[in-house]
Formats: structure tokens, C-alpha cells, sequence
């Protein structure tokens, strides 16, 4: 099977199930269709183009190796060309970093129910910039206070969700 092929049964795919969304939001109230609606008719037709898109340009537009480009020159000299490298066969992930992945979920999900999302987003999101050091301690605690925040906004304030306060919420209730 061609990569056009497969391309086009995906979009297909896609195609029928933002016509299904669409056809069973028919049966919704006027808001209960306020979000699903429109989410599937802009699916809909960006589906549309694509398949359009993908089926009218040629293969060998679509092919690069973001690797092998070269960043601009503010000299305006030629770059060189990067000699393409071979990826590694049959050479996964170790068992230790698909374990490590998996803790770092476990340790979301384990904040998560113990002390509801707002404080599990703070305090996970903090300690991943404090442990990886990716920022400074000033950076990190600004980053992760913004953050927070825009996921309390939009949450709880914009889209009127009740919020979970966890299985240890009667505990600092008291």
C-alpha cells in the first residue's frame, strides 16, 4: 500500500467520524452543541484540504529531512550540506527510560488524586523545571505559577468545571 494510499484511508477515517459528531450533535440541545458543532464542522472541512492538498501535490514536495537543512546565514555564504546519518536499527528505548517515563505519569497521576489538579499541576510542573534544571529557580517558580494559573482560568473560570480537591481535601479543610 502506498504512503498516498494510507494518507488518504486516515483522512477518510477522519472524514466519517466528524460526519458522525456532526450527525448525532442534531439530537443535542441548542448548548449542548455550543462546542462539538462547530469542532466538527472546522474538522470537516480541514480534512477536506488536506485530502485535497495531498492529492494534487507531488510526492517529492513532501519529502525533507529536517535534519539535513540548514539553518540561515547571516553572512549570506552557501551552507554546507549535512551528510544524511543512518538511524539506529532495531535500537529502542531501555527498559530504564520506559520505566522512568512511566514514574514520571505515575507521579502526575498519583498528585492528581491526592491533592486535585490545580495543586498537582503546580507542584509537578515546579519540581520537573527545579529537578531537570531547565530554568533557573526564579524562571521555573514564575513558569509554573503562570501555568497553573491559565489551567485554573481556563478550567474553572472560563469553562465552569467543578473542580476535584483530591482524596487528602478533608484533611486541610480542617
Amino acid at each position: 500500500m502506498s504512503r498516498r494510499t494510507q494518507d488518504n484511508l486516515v483522512a477518510a477515517v477522519l472524514l466519517a467520524v466528524f460526519a458522525g459528531v456532526i450527525w448525532l450533535c442534531q439530537d443535542f440541545g441548542p448548548r449542548a452543541r455550543m462546542i462539538p458543532l462547530p469542532l466538527a464542522v472546522f474538522g470537516l472541512i480541514l480534512t477536506a484540504i488536506q485530502i485535497v492538498w495531498q492529492n494534487l501535490r507531488s510526492t517529492d514536495e513532501l519529502r525533507m529531512h529536517m535534519i539535513a537543512v540548514p539553518a540561515p546565514d547571516s553572512t549570506g555564504a552557501r551552507p554546507v550540506p549535512v551528510p544524511e546519518s543512518k538511524p539506529a536499527v532495531g535500537k529502542g528505548p531501555s527498559w530504564r527510560e520506559e520505566a522512568g517515563a512511566m514514574g514520571v505519569v505515575l507521579v502526575l497521576l498519583a498528585l492528581v488524586l491526592l491533592l486535585g489538579p490545580i495543586p498537582a499541576v503546580f507542584l509537578f510542573t515546579g519540581g520537573y523545571f527545579v529537578i531537570t534544571r531547565h530554568y533557573s529557580l526564579r524562571a521555573g517558580v514564575i513558569y509554573t505559577a503562570v501555568f497553573t494559573a491559565a489551567t485554573y482560568l481556563l478550567f474553572f473560570v472560563a469553562l465552569e468545571i467543578q473542580p476535584y480537591h483530591g482524596i487528602l481535601a478533608p484533611l486541610f479543610a480542617q
